[in-house]
């Protein structure tokens, strides 16, 4: 196992910079390196306005809402939106049985109403058009949820322009089709925050299950903020993460690597969506598989906001939340 950060080159995380990708500037060689046939499928965006103020407004919420008595979470729980809209924990399996060591909350940041009242809609996808709901315990929890959402949406498109401009060069007549199907086309948005509970607090839990399973994120692309690392007892702030908590990515040559993403870094995943669309350019743009492992010491948790952005004809999702 390698560490993204360093050792050989197609394990190196590629960081671009903010600034650049607004301007313009052509990184598509660098996007080459992170999403092309030797890439980790991931890289970084640096340098991105007020991320840490707004990071830190939302994902100790994570903590606050994972400590809600069950009786109150079961209110959130959305089972006729499949659990991926409100609060899930345990209705994901994880080899063969109830995932407990996470728990969950889905919400559209864009659209409070994905489907925009079209009943015929939300019956033909559940999953992605139900109505947001939000916790009144946390009156403070939506409008985070939002902002820290909407910063992560901003930043993706610049780069998925240069995904775009990448596959033109080798296939005209691509054109903007990432692009559009993402941001023009698509009112699926889907964020993701998560809550990894402690060892101790989990029936029954051995090491194994400190993981979640490999798995393809199915969006366009996946933006990542940087995960906090709290003690769940307290609530205190750790200034330093796990040493092996976090993500991993297996390459298509199935090298697995530990991938840590610098705390002022938004980390983004190319999906399969992404690698569909261009299979018929020749797969320019492909995927790895991820899995995610929390810290195995007891109390040391991990928060994070994974926001997915599908594709799709206008309010007709494509892709699942991961």
């Amino acid at each position: 196992m390698t560490v993204a950060g360093g050792g050989e080159e197609g394990s190196k995380l590629v960081v671009l910079e903010y600034a650049d990708l607004q301007a313009g500037k052509d990184l598509t060689a660098e996007v080459a390196r992170a999403f092309g046939p030797s890439g980790l499928g991931i890289c970084a965006v640096r340098g991105i306005p007020n991320l840490q103020e707004i990071r830190q407004k939302l994902l100790p919420q994570a903590r606050e809402l994972a400590l809600l008595s069950p009786e109150k979470l079961a209110r959130y729980e959305l089972p006729e939106a499949q659990y991926c809209t409100g609060w899930s924990r345990g209705r994901e399996k994880f080899k063969g049985k109830p995932d407990l060591a996470k728990g969950s909350f889905y919400a559209n940041p864009l659209f409070e109403d994905p489907a925009d009242g079209d009943e015929a809609i939300r019956a033909k996808y559940p999953w992605g058009t139900c109505r947001n709901v939000w916790p009144e315990e946390l009156p403070e929890l939506a409008q985070a949820f939002k902002d820290m959402a909407r910063l992560m949406y901003e930043a993706a498109k610049p780069l998925v322009r240069q995904c775009d401009l990448l596959v033109e060069a080798q296939h005209p007549g691509h054109g903007q089709k990432l692009f559009e199907a993402t941001f023009t086309n698509s009112r699926m948005c889907s964020g993701r925050l998560l809550h990894y509970y402690s060892p101790s607090s989990v029936p029954n839990a051995g090491k194994s299950d400190a993981w979640c399973g490999w798995h393809n994120d199915n969006s366009v692309i996946t933006a990542l903020a940087p995960a906090i690392w709290m003690l769940e007892e307290t609530g205190e702030q750790l200034p330093v993460a796990c040493s092996t908590g976090g993500l991993y990515v297996r390459s298509r040559d199935r090298k697995v690597t530990r991938v840590s993403l610098p705390a002022d870094c938004i980390g983004f995943q190319i999906g399969e969506a992404s690698q569909i669309m261009s299979q018929p350019l020749g797969g320019m743009l492909l995927l790895a598989r991820l899995s995610k492992l929390a810290s195995l010491r007891t109390g040391k948790r991990r928060r994070h906001l994974a926001k997915n952005v599908g594709t799709a004809k206008r309010r007709r999702p494509y892709s699942k939340i991961v």
